[in-house]
């Protein structure tokens, strides 16, 4: 079994206006930083002392902003990883990267660590849409990519985000043209999504049309990165042809990974686990502490849904019942053939997906497949 790897860092230096992700925001304290590197060294330890020896092809690193790690931090993670795990020859390394840390230095570091695939934080490439969104950080010149293009040895992988509020179709598109002309290997193209609890949730309350707004852009968006090759293979993810994340693949194929670090999830032989110390309990405590999921039935039929239906290729009854142990039930069937009508759901080969249309509606499709199990 190939496991996932993920290693949290839970650290920012500038918490963004949106972000309703766990993260502490510091400035200039190294300390706690090496405190917390030292403390997932143990717990990486721990994990696989009590699962042995295990095979893991892929790893990654994601936060908060991982990047604010030091390079030779990174190798001693990946070095412990390689002695506890057996990543074998050509494991998938990811690190997503701040623009704030693009610096030859750490690209060199990175990469000589053992990393072979950057994620970048673009976002938005409009100084406007920043400002309304509370984006922190510096805007990406063309010198910036220049060095992140031209430096050899890793994957390039862009996260942009789209249906900002005010942004215009001309906009968005002036950002794909800008980051496509540079062939980036992968993209990430993420909808903004607010949350009343931030920031930007608190000054602004999306009104209706806002969703048809949203849509309009997604769209866009999709069509443009189709006619520049990228194959839409996740609800947010775009690829070159064999550039898809191995590691992000997992979560939507129900394979199993181990988390790392304060607040990390994981998924092994078959229990959902968190670690639920927060980063100062995480550095201080003499235990590792986790919160285990009750995986009940109804809740694999949901995470099934729940991950499946993410994947553009979506899902067959054959997939359905090697997970569940059990055939789609009738009344899933029902409403899987009433989206089918409202061309919410399609189905292509025996596999049900959603539609283009469909796409910008997953969650509430998601949750009319699955309500009667919650």
């Amino acid at each position: 079994m190939n496991n996932g790897i993920y290693i949290h860092i839970p650290f920012c230096r500038n918490k963004c206006d949106y972000c309703s992700f766990y993260s502490i925001p510091i400035i200039n304290n190294n300390d706690i930083v090496e405190s917390y590197v030292e403390k997932l060294l143990k717990e990486i330890d721990y994990i696989s002392g009590n699962y042995g020896r295990v095979h893991a092809d892929t790893i990654y690193f994601g936060g908060g902003t991982p990047s604010i790690l030091k390079p030779e931090q990174v190798d001693k993670i990946i070095s412990k990883i390689s002695k506890n795990f057996d990543v074998g020859s050509g494991p998938e390394i990811t690190i997503e990267m701040n623009p704030d840390d693009l610096i030859l230095e750490k690209l060199t570091g990175f990469t000589q660590a053992g990393v072979n695939r950057i994620t970048l934080g673009v976002q938005s490439l409009n100084t406007e849409m920043r400002g309304i969104i509370g984006r922190k950080g510096r805007v990406l010149s063309e010198s910036d990519f220049e060095l992140f293009f031209s430096h050899g040895g890793f994957t390039r992988c862009l996260d942009i985000m789209a249906g900002l509020p005010g942004q215009s179709r001309s906009q968005l598109v002036k950002d794909l043209e800008t980051v496509t002309a540079y062939k980036p290997e992968h993209i990430s193209l993420y909808l903004l999504s607010v949350d009343e609890d931030t920031p930007l949730g608190r000054r602004f309350h999306p009104e209706e049309e806002f969703d048809n707004y949203q849509a309009d852009l997604w769209e866009t968006a999709m069509d443009f990165l189709a006619g520049r090759g990228y194959n839409h293979y996740e609800i947010s993810n775009y690829a070159l042809p064999g550039y898809e994340s191995r590691h992000n693949s997992k979560y939507w194929n129900f394979t199993p990974f181990f988390g790392f670090g304060s607040g990390a999830h994981s998924f092994a032989d078959g229990k959902r686990y968190s670690n639920r110390l927060q980063v100062y309990d995480y550095i201080e405590s003499s235990e590792f502490q986790y919160n285990f999921d009750a995986l009940t039935p109804e809740n694999v039929i949901v995470e099934f849904f729940m991950t499946t239906l993410r994947r553009l290729k979506g899902f067959s009854g054959d997939e359905f019942t090697s997970v569940t142990g059990i055939t789609i039930p009738d009344s899933v069937i029902v409403k899987l053939n009433a989206l089918i009508i409202e061309e919410m759901i399609e189905i292509t080969d025996g596999r049900y997906h959603l539609s283009k249309k469909g796409l910008f509606y997953t969650d509430s499709i998601i949750y009319r497949l699955t309500e009667e199990f919650l």
